[in-house]
């Protein structure tokens, strides 16, 4: 048996798999692909968390938390006709090309909500599923781009990742980026003080990332235990009398068909915002460097 061969498994329990086809896919333009449905459903049991919590808030912040609404067919049944014959779709992406969609469908009194993933073309994962009367409560919920139904309902390719121009190196690649993606996000819950920014506001913060790529403070360059280099943007602000520093950790990959090129490639990893001076010294590792990268 060779040591070095393609290897694929599990995101949720790394468990080994035989070839590519044995992995179930969730998400369009990612490579994290599961043995099961129920590592799907482990792994994404945080997200439900923490969608369902938005809701509570949304609904208390709305003086809807008790609105029920009766219908005559059952909570499964609601997902399947809100994902078929839907009346509008949004999609929210992150600055990783990572997509959530959100299909509404309009009934007589009420409205039916389902937050979920698409993979080919159709739902793959719900996060979340609802009703509600209220329109302050849709206005909510209609956040990102709007999409075309017609292009929506269209039959769906299989994802670009994992075209004939998508190569073993760049899979192996893509599934180290995801692996060091889960150990920094790990070692940032770890680190991280209870009165700094809150996880769910992170979102409002997304406007700092291409400026602090594009115009970055401070820039490190260090490598982790395994050797893989890191290349880290900071840039500090203040903004309506809050200081706070938005950090980029980025993986970098030079070009194995010009090893001699002084252009690398970096890939994000972990974006966040922090008001804490210790954890933005943690992060200020290795040497400062200065030169060309394709973000």
């Amino acid at each position: 048996m060779k040591i070095n061969k393609p290897l694929y498994y599990c995101t949720e329990c790394k468990a080994i798999l035989p070839s590519l086809d044995k992995l179930l896919f969730v998400e369009e333009k990612s490579t994290k692909g599961f043995c099961s449905e129920a590592c799907i459903e482990d792994f994404y049991i945080p997200l439900i968390r923490h969608f369902e919590s938005i809701e509570l808030n949304m609904r208390k912040n709305l003086g809807i938390e008790e609105e029920k609404i009766n219908f005559n067919f059952s909570d499964k049944q609601l997902v399947d006709e809100v994902l078929s014959s839907f009346d509008e779709v949004w999609k929210v992406s992150n600055e990783l090309d990572e997509e959530i969609f959100t299909y509404i469908k309009h009934y007589d009194k009420f409205s039916g909500v389902v937050i979920c993933k698409v993979y080919s073309g159709e739902a793959s994962f719900v996060f979340l599923s609802t009703t509600t009367r209220s329109r302050q409560f849709l206005a909510e919920i209609r956040t990102g781009e709007k999409v075309n139904n017609k292009e929506q309902s269209a039959e769906g390719e299989f994802p670009k990742e994992f075209s004939e121009d998508f190569s073993e190196d760049d899979f192996n690649f893509m599934q180290l980026l995801e692996n060091k993606k889960s150990v920094l996000l790990a070692e940032l819950l770890v680190k991280r003080k209870d009165d700094d920014i809150p996880f769910e506001d992170f979102m409002l913060y997304e406007s700092c990332f291409p400026e602090t790529l594009e115009t970055p403070d401070e820039v490190f360059e260090s490598r982790d235990k395994e050797g893989d280099t890191f290349i880290v943007y900071i840039k500090s602000y203040i903004k309506e009398r809050e200081n706070f520093f938005y950090i980029i950790s980025c993986l970098k990959r030079k070009d194995k068909e010009n090893e001699d090129s002084p252009d690398v490639s970096v890939f994000p990893v972990l974006a966040f915002p922090t008001n804490d001076l210790d954890l933005y010294s943690e992060f200020r590792t290795g040497k400062r460097i200065a030169g060309h990268l394709n973000n």
